[in-house]
């Protein structure tokens, strides 16, 4: 199947160019450079398609079963027969722990790498709920990377830069967007399948103002350019897609129910080509084919 990278961004989706409530409007971007209006053109010939993630249910995208949707390609929302918030319920959980692709993936002996680092409070005071890809690998077997693990350039932080983890007081070094890509690229080419979240457009979009927006989706673009140019498309395939929108309209502070970007580079554009439109469902199993 060649080798995979995922770029999961929470709360990223299609907004106007000429926007004025859209961050990435008020830029030229090189990566996200896609808007309801506009798909590209993307660097090294990429593609963006355009993913519903409504999913035939009445309401605004969420992050439990938009996650749990992108992770398995079963319809969660159709499955609870809503939209959740948040973090997994039980049931989701279940489904999680069955149908994941790394579960799928792991029972076909493929090498999978979360890329995210965890910090010593976690696992010493662990919240009672956890994130999708939290449980997704804890119950794939998985192993976390912690902090050690970024010392060594092993895996990255969720804001890929460390800045939140030396204000925290850790001593770890800050990196520039470059340098946090040359080692998720690094990651990528190590294993079958990698994947890395990114969660600060869904912060930022539920309580940042326009200014702080523009400045996370301008790193985040920066970041994304520099992986994609490192990455080697000939046996790559890289895919960046997100669970819901929010921080593409600055203007409301929730969730949005536009349809969010799915990016994709190298042999998986064969899988996709002439399609006009995608769904959250189907992007698991354009991982696994």
């Amino acid at each position: 199947m060649g080798r995979v990278l995922l770029i999961f961004i929470d709360g990223l989706g299609l907004g106007p160019s000429d926007s004025p409530c859209n961050p990435l409007a008020r830029f030229s971007p090189r990566v996200l450079n896609c808007f309801s209006d506009r798909l590209g053109p993307l660097p090294r010939d990429g593609i963006c398609i355009p993913v519903d993630t409504c999913l035939r249910v009445i309401g605004i995208p969420q992050s439990a079963t938009g996650q749990a949707t992108l992770f398995t390609g079963v319809n969660a929302a159709e499955l609870l027969g809503r939209h959740l918030s948040g973090f997994p319920n039980q049931e989701l959980r279940a489904l999680l722990a069955q149908e994941s692709f790394v579960q799928r993936l792991s029972k076909r002996n493929c090498s999978v790498n979360f890329a995210n680092t965890y910090t010593p409070a976690f696992f010493e005071n662990r919240p009672r709920w956890v994130s999708v890809t939290t449980w997704v690998c804890e119950s794939a077997g998985l192993r976390l990377n912690v902090l050690p693990d970024l010392l060594a350039e092993r895996s990255l932080y969720m804001d890929f830069t460390n800045r939140l983890l030396v204000n925290d007081g850790h001593n770890v070094p800050v990196w520039t967007p470059e340098k946090a890509a040359d080692v998720l690229a690094r990651q990528a080419r190590a294993y079958d399948v990698c994947f890395y979240e990114y969660f600060l457009c869904d912060v930022a979009g539920h309580r940042g103002t326009p200014e702080q927006n523009e400045t996370i989706v301008r790193e985040l673009d920066e970041f994304l350019s520099h992986v994609v140019d490192r990455l080697d498309l000939e046996d790559s395939s890289l895919v960046i897609t997100s669970d819901h929108g929010n921080i593409e309209d600055s203007c409301v502070a929730g969730h949005t129910a536009n349809p969010v970007p799915g990016l994709f580079w190298g042999p998986i554009q064969e899988r996709v080509n002439g399609r006009s439109r995608l769904d959250l469902t189907e992007i698991a199993p354009l991982i696994e084919a």
